[in-house]
This record gives structure tokens, C-alpha cells and sequence, in this order.
């Protein structure tokens, strides 16, 4: 793969700040005072001056950021590889088309690439939530497998006898419980049956059940909610020595996000243009932001040793020694697939980022209009097809009403007609 190294280190944090009337009025072009006031409101909707007012914005931002993404790459990218903090990959890379076309021929459409995806689906009602997590295996020579698990949450599960003890420990454990059908941070378990699992067992499933030589995943190499482990010191070690396995010592992988983190990094990617990528950093400096903030409940339950036989290492500790160790291996840039579409993050290990950049790049040609890859578009769409959440909720509903509960457990939104 042929490449001309260019590129930017990491660029600076930004920090939340209070929000002041200047700041709205710069960023939306209207004081704050007169869109408190509704009486600049519309009554009622008025296509055609909407429609007007919304194509001259979109008309003036296209044309903001056209010309900042000519001064980006006459100004920014070239200097980026000799940037102080610049990682030695560091720079700006251009495929070739006999590079995507070899890449088709040799790994993705003969099997070589295989890729994971997972979703998860709840049923929330005051009875019972029930979660369903699945993950899926393909490649482009067809299914590789898929699994699935379920979990019942009830708030208590035992009477003690004592029904004022029991009542008073259900309104105990509820009250801490976020309302129906909305997220909680604070709620460990929600969180460990929602996120954390579904990210296991995506990792797992790459890890362990993929024959193929190079393995695709989604979103982050190192998500934090494995990271963290809902709090739990057991989970969080247990994924840290998945993901080491996978980073460490099989670093033959790619990973793309949906969503761009960091709009400093999209906004240079639009500046790419069609086959190229730039390495911008390690994961380490990325993760860095929420590895300090990680706190642990418990004491562990199970061997915390790094190495084999040697001596047992607090939860804190394995999350700083991963980002140190593990995540520094790890490379993270944005590539753009076609003039069309938007630029994409990527994560490869740093002795085969170019090969897995060639992976990423070639698969998302595929897909002209939106340039990403279609190999995770198919593992999406499999694990949908599999265990959509229709069904979940169809059998739940069932099952309540063949109990005599009807709907009276749920909540008015998911009971709302579609």
C-alpha cells in the first residue's frame, strides 16, 4: 500500500463551559432574550418562509466550510506529521485503486475480513425488565453465526416473610431505579446488561469464533463502559484481558465508528479527499479523558494478577496499566471513502495500520453515498433480521396478557400506538 505520511497529534480537550447570552448569540446569530420571548415565535408553520430560511443557512454553511476545508488542506495538512507531538505515523496517506481493488480481491471478498456487530433491546415495565443482547458474525462469503442471551431484571426477587420489610426494600430498590424506558447512568446493572455486555460479547465473538485473518469491529477498540465495567471490578478486569488479547496479541483488526467523537477530527477529515486517511494519534491519549474519572465498587472476586503468578493489581490499576500498555499500541485516524460522503474514524494496531486502513477504506467504497464499510452494515442488519426488538416486545406483551396484567405494567409512551 503505497503512502505519504502527513498528519496531526492529538489536538487539545475542550472543556465545558457555562453558557453565556454572547456565546448563544454567536453560535445561532439571535440573541438569547428574544428567543426566550415567544412572541418572535410563528403561530403555526409557514413552509414557505421556512423552506426559504433553511436553504439559505445550509446554502451559507456549505459555503463556510468549503473554504475552511481548502485552507485546511493547503495549511493544516501538510504541517501535520511535523507537528511537536506528532506520533511517528503521524501524517496524511493516499490509496490507489489497484490498492482497493487488491484489497477486494485479497481479503474482503474472499473471506479474509471478518466483521461483528451486536444490538440490544429492552422491555422495560414495572414488573420486569427484560434485556436482549445479540451479536453477530459475517463476512462476505456468507453467515458466520450469531448468539444471543436474555436477562429478567426484577427489583426484588425474594419475600422474606416480613411483608412491611419486603414492600419497604421494593420501594427502596425502585426509588433508585430511573424511570420507565429511560437511561441512568447512575444504574450499574442497566448499564452492564445494556452496553457493557453487548461490547463483551462483540469482542469475544471477533476474538474467538472468527476463523478469518483480519477482524472488523464497531465503534471503539476500547469502549469505556468495558473499561469501567458498570463499576464492577470483575468485569472491568475480565474485558481488560479480552481486549488485550485482541489488541496485543492478535493485532490484526480494524475498528470504525458511527459517530465521530470529536468534530476538530471530522473537520479535518473533510478536508481528505476520496482514498485518503490521515493518522491523527494513539488511543491511549483518547481514552485518557475518562480513564481518571473511573471509579470501582466492590473488591474484586477473581485473580487481578497481570502477568501469570504475579502480584494482584487493584481494578484502578489494570484500567492505567491498559491505557499505558494496550491502548498506546493502537492507532486512530480518519479516512474518507468518496467525494459524496462524509469522513470516518478508524482504530488499527500500529504494525498494520496501513493494511487495515486499505480494509476500512476499500469496504466503504462499497457504500459511494454514505463511505462506510458495508461488511458492519451487514453484521448490523444480520443481528437486526435475528433479534429484532419486535419480537421481543410481541412475546413480552403476550405473555403479560395470557398472566391478566394486560398493559397496566408498562408505560404510556411504549403503549402508544405506532
Amino acid at each position: 500500500m503505497a503512502a505519504s505520511p502527513a498528519d496531526p497529534p492529538t489536538l487539545p480537550v475542550s472543556r465545558p463551559h457555562p453558557l453565556s447570552a454572547a456565546a448563544f448569540a454567536e453560535s445561532y446569530g439571535e440573541p438569547l432574550h428574544s428567543i426566550l420571548d415567544l412572541g418572535t415565535w410563528r403561530q403555526g408553520v409557514d413552509l414557505v418562509r421556512e423552506y426559504a430560511r433553511i436553504d439559505r443557512e445550509i446554502a451559507a454553511a456549505v459555503e463556510f466550510e468549503t473554504e475552511q476545508e481548502h485552507r485546511v488542506r493547503e495549511e493544516v495538512l501538510p504541517k501535520i506529521s511535523f507537528m511537536p507531538e506528532a506520533i511517528p505515523e503521524a501524517g496524511l496517506y493516499t490509496l490507489k485503486r489497484a490498492d482497493i481493488e487488491a484489497t477486494h480481491r485479497g481479503l474482503l471478498f474472499n473471506g479474509g475480513v471478518e466483521a461483528c456487530d451486536g444490538t440490544h433491546h429492552r422491555h422495560d415495565t414495572l414488573a420486569l425488565t427484560i434485556h436482549q443482547v445479540g451479536v453477530c458474525l459475517v463476512s462476505y462469503t456468507g453467515n458466520q453465526g450469531s448468539w444471543s442471551t436474555r436477562l429478567f431484571r426484577r427489583d426484588l426477587r425474594e419475600d422474606h416473610g416480613d411483608p412491611v420489610e419486603t414492600m419497604t426494600r421494593l420501594l427502596e430498590r425502585r426509588g433508585a431505579r430511573a424511570g420507565l424506558n429511560q437511561p441512568d447512568r447512575r444504574d450499574g446493572l442497566t448499564e452492564l446488561a445494556e452496553r457493557a455486555l453487548m461490547s463483551y460479547a462483540e469482542v469475544a465473538v471477533l476474538l474467538d469464533q472468527s476463523k478469518a485473518t483480519w477482524r472488523m469491529g464497531h465503534g471503539l477498540p476500547a469502549p469505556y463502559q468495558l473499561l469501567a465495567g458498570a463499576g464492577n471490578p470483575d468485569v472491568a478486569v475480565t474485558s481488560i484481558r479480552l481486549l488485550r488479547r485482541l489488541i496485543a496479541d492478535h493485532k490484526r483488526f480494524v475498528y470504525v465508528s458511527s459517530e465521530g467523537g470529536d468534530r476538530e477530527y471530522l473537520t479535518l477529515g473533510q478536508a481528505l479527499r476520496p482514498l485518503e486517511y490521515l493518522v491523527l494519534g494513539t488511543l491511549d491519549e483518547r481514552i485518557d479523558r475518562f480513564v481518571r474519572d473511573i471509579t470501582f465498587g466492590p473488591k474484586p472476586t477473581i485473580d487481578t494478577a497481570w502477568e501469570p503468578g504475579g502480584k494482584p493489581l487493584g481494578p484502578q490499576e489494570w484500567v492505567i496499566r491498559f491505557r499505558d500498555e494496550v491502548a498506546s499500541q493502537v492507532v486512530f485516524g480518519v479516512y474518507r471513502a468518496s467525494r459524496l460522503a462524509p469522513p470516518q474514524m478508524f482504530y488499527a494496531h500500529r504494525d498494520h495500520f496501513e493494511v487495515a486502513a486499505a480494509i476500512a477504506v476499500a469496504d466503504s467504497v462499497l457504500l459511494e453515498q454514505r463511505g462506510f464499510p458495508m461488511l458492519i452494515d451487514l453484521a448490523d442488519r444480520t443481528c437486526k433480521g435475528v433479534y429484532g426488538g419486535g419480537g421481543l416486545k410481541e412475546m413480552a406483551e403476550a405473555a403479560y396478557s395470557r398472566a391478566g396484567a394486560g398493559l397496566r405494567f408498562g408505560s404510556e409512551r411504549a403503549n402508544r400506538p405506532g
